[in-house]
């Protein structure tokens, strides 16, 4: 039957006997049997097809990369030594059933998102972005041809938040969408203090002949310093006005993603 190995629950072990008996009687080759422990559910109890676990389609739906869910489902119930992180190439060539453990393992959903981020700040930004666009086109709405490029180059901090690649179509809103929204609790946020930073880092930064970092942070310490404030007092009115949140990725590189017009435009609407 050309069957080297037959590799299942130890709930069917008890079915091997018999199973045996008919190979034998019909004079083939015995495969290798391996029973491993089962896969149990966050709460302990064995899974089942009846407790509508996910299925692969749904990590992926939440934004969870099949190398790292592979990655995840190669550690449950299996190690080689200490390492976590495995790339494909090295899970064929390290398997072997003397890594498989004794006891049931648990699924962890945390543990997906933990290896999740790793690989996610770790892998190349062109492969990553190129996870996120398939990603967003088969769940999401599709980016917008223009937009790749700055998405692209936004990667190295758009990724440093996110568990998931449904994080950096969250942290990537404004960039991806011409209008922003501000919330209700963050208009709130916005004070008279705060439309004065916003008029003066508007005039500074119109003057400004290139965009840098280096070039925007003398600009910052001197609203600072000029309204008593600190940091918080104006970075997070400028973040609003142009994420729409006073969360999101760091002041300096949301100003630099944007082009220069658009920084301008969404800081006249406060």
């Amino acid at each position: 039957m050309k069957i080297t190995h037959v590799i299942r629950g130890d709930d069917h072990m008890i079915n091997s006997f018999k199973q045996k008996q008919i190979y034998d009687a019909m004079g083939w080759k015995v495969p290798n049997f391996a029973h491993i422990p089962l896969i149990h559910s966050e709460k302990g109890k064995k899974l089942s097809k009846r407790d509508n676990a996910s299925t692969l389609e749904d990590y992926v739906k939440i934004g969870i990369i099949s190398d790292a869910l592979r990655n995840y489902l190669l550690r449950l119930g299996w190690s080689h030594k200490d390492k976590e992180i495995f790339t494909k190439q090295e899970s064929i060539e390290l398997f072997n059933l003397n890594g498989v453990g004794k006891s049931p393992s648990k699924l962890d959903m945390a543990r997906i998102y933990s290896i999740n981020e790793t690989y996610i700040k770790t892998i190349d930004e062109r492969d990553l972005f190129l996870f996120f666009k398939e990603y967003v086109s088969k769940y999401k709405k599709s980016i917008d041809q223009s937009k790749e490029a700055i998405l692209l180059k936004s990667m190295n901090f758009l990724k440093n938040k996110a568990k998931t690649l449904e994080d950096i179509w969250n942290n990537a809103q404004y960039i991806i969408k011409d209008q922003i929204e501000i919330g209700v609790d963050d208009k709130k946020l916005i004070d008279d203090l705060s439309k004065k930073v916003i008029t003066d880092f508007i005039v500074e930064y119109e003057n400004l002949k290139s965009l840098s970092r280096e070039n925007l942070e003398p600009i910052i310490k001197s609203l600072i310093n000029k309204h008593k404030t600190n940091f918080k007092g104006v970075g997070q009115p400028l973040r609003i006005a142009l994420v729409g949140s006073r969360f999101g990725p760091g002041l300096y590189d949301v100003i630099l993603s944007l082009d220069k017009a658009t920084v301008i435009n969404r800081l006249k609407k406060i």
